[in-house]
């Protein structure tokens, strides 16, 4: 195995040259396939289903027993034993996680039939139930997933792994458009999605090297499943309520309309997002793991090594949409979104927060998930505690403005662990902040000048 005879320096840099590479391209597809499905459909089918994505992800959240992470963080990461037990408990909770979802949308259409819900709100869309019904079958594909895909990110070797990603992405979106084309609704963007996870399920299979999965069960191997995910799996719960319940909760308070234009700049900003979160889950949280596994003194360097580049990113991207993110939808949307712009710049301020996420990714590598919980809480308690009241009070922009700073509370006492553990320097904390102004200079120089 050529990544074996790499040092972990050189496996970082091929699996974050894979990663940047291919997100970038993954967002680039994105984008264009919604500037083409924002042309072919109406705002109020991306207000639908922007909310059954949201519902869904809740489901597996709610069940996440952290299994990939599991694989990266321990010691048998590459038994077949442990492997095939991991993939067995995943196609269980896949399985029933469906047959929930079905049951759920039996609720809402209950729900739906008595009128309980307000009839402005995207919950009451007579479409949702059955859209979430044929989503559903997501999960069932997804939970058969091979565990070779996290055996490559365990050896931060990425590079098929981004191809099959990207493959089977635009194979996903030249379906989605095929069908928009000839059929302008809603199941354009339900099949497409479904389609992508399907090729992607086969191709981890047949075109990645590891383990062939089989079904199998081994005591040992459940039980450093069940001690590790137990904590997983309460952060997952807490973790999905934090980064969408603000979708959820306007969910229920905008028509389907505002809040198709929401899911745009929603989209926009959590497109950088995704960018860096991939880097901090494909490519630290796995050189992290080998670190505590063969010299735990060097993680507090590799950290700020990781940091470094991530800092400088989301720093000037935060500043630059400060000023300009109403510029960026005029030139790629039409007038119906126009909104977005005004959204984005106060969205965007919630990248602030992305570079500490990788405290919580040395965390995970320490073997210890439990520390997530209580960060997660203090977001979640400003999330679903002030955003109503300031919906309420300020209308709008008083959400989103909650919804963009509420991560920076958790700030505090995200330093005060990193101080108990040996991860905060002052300095290196410090010295980049002045990199916001120059991104909201950057962007308004350039607002002035396409004035």
């Amino acid at each position: 195995m050529i990544s074996a005879t790499l040092t972990l320096r050189q496996r970082i840099f091929r699996a974050g040259t894979w990663t940047i590479s291919g997100a970038f391209v993954s967002q680039v597809m994105r984008l264009g396939s919604n500037l083409i499905m924002t042309r072919l459909l109406i705002p109020e089918m991306f207000g639908v289903m922007a909310l059954a994505n949201v519902l869904m992800t809740g489901m597996q959240m709610l069940s996440d027993l952290g299994l990939k992470q599991n694989i990266v963080q321990s010691r048998r990461g590459n038994d077949p034993v442990f492997l095939n037990t991991v993939w067995s408990v995943q196609i269980l909770r896949a399985a029933l996680l469906w047959l929930l979802m079905l049951g759920g949308v039996g609720g809402i259409y209950l729900v739906n039939a008595f009128h309980w819900w307000p009839l402005h709100s995207v919950y009451a869309e007579p479409v949702l139930p059955l859209v979430i019904a044929v989503l559903s079958f997501n999960v069932l594909i997804i939970g058969f997933e091979s565990t070779k895909l996290a055996t490559a990110s365990r050896n931060l070797a990425l590079g098929r792994m981004v191809l099959i990603d990207l493959t089977c992405g635009f194979a996903g979106v030249v379906i989605m458009v095929s069908w928009a084309l000839i059929d302008r609704s809603i199941w354009a963007l339900v099949f497409g999605t479904l389609f992508t996870s399907v090729l992607r399920v086969l191709a981890g299979h047949q075109l990645l090297p590891g383990v062939g999965n089989r079904l199998h069960w081994d005591k040992e191997s459940f039980h450093e499943i069940f001690h590790f995910g137990k904590w997983v799996f309460v952060s997952s719960i807490l973790g999905f309520l934090a980064s969408n319940g603000d979708r959820l909760l306007l969910g229920g308070l905008i028509d389907p309309v505002t809040l198709g234009i929401y899911s745009i700049a929603f989209m926009m900003v959590n497109a950088l997002r995704d960018v860096f979160m991939q880097l901090s889950s494909s490519v630290a949280f796995p050189a992290f793991s080998e670190v505590v596994r063969d010299r735990r003194e060097a993680l507090k360097r590799t950290y700020y090594k990781f940091r470094l580049p991530l800092d400088v990113a989301t720093l000037l991207a935060m500043g630059l949409l400060m000023s300009a993110g109403h510029l960026l939808i005029q030139l790629l949307y039409d007038n119906r979104y126009a909104g977005a712009g005004h959204m984005i710049e106060i969205l965007c301020i919630s990248l602030f927060e992305v570079r500490f996420t990788l405290a919580g990714q040395s965390f995970m590598a320490m073997g210890m998930p439990k520390l997530l919980t209580p960060i997660i809480l203090i977001r979640l308690a400003a999330l679903f505690g002030i955003m109503p009241l300031a919906f309420h009070t300020w209308g709008l922009d008083g959400a989103l403005w909650v919804v963009g700073g509420s991560a920076l509370l958790t700030l505090p006492l995200i330093v005060l662990l990193k101080m108990k553990h040996g991860l905060f320097d002052p300095r290196h904390e410090l010295a980049l902040l002045p990199l916001v102004a120059v991104g909201y200079a950057l962007g308004y120089l350039i607002v002035k000048s396409l004035a």
